[in-house]
């Protein structure tokens, strides 16, 4: 389901205009990723977590260069789900 879909189905099921329906969800989405890229967990009840996850530097063999690479450290977007979604 996309964006556009959801939209779609909100409209259906709430009675509310789509242009306001994307007003709601793109200021929802704006909140949610300045929290996460904050360093904050976001929690949703019944859905799951959000948060920040460091990656440390890794160690790959490249075939085409044959030598050892370094990829360097990263931070990742990480959804942790509600173990009742599973």
């Amino acid at each position: 389901m996309n964006k556009k879909e959801f939209i779609n189905y909100l409209n259906m099921k709430l009675n509310i205009s789509k242009n306001k329906l994307e007003i709601i969800l793109n200021g929802a989405q704006d909140l949610l990723l300045d929290m996460i890229l904050k360093g904050q967990k976001v929690h949703i009840k019944d859905f799951g977590t959000f948060f920040i996850k460091e990656k440390c530097e890794r160690k790959y063999y490249d075939i085409r260069l044959n030598r050892i690479c370094i990829v360097p450290p990263k931070k990742v977007i990480v959804f942790k789900c509600n173990k009742k979604l599973i």
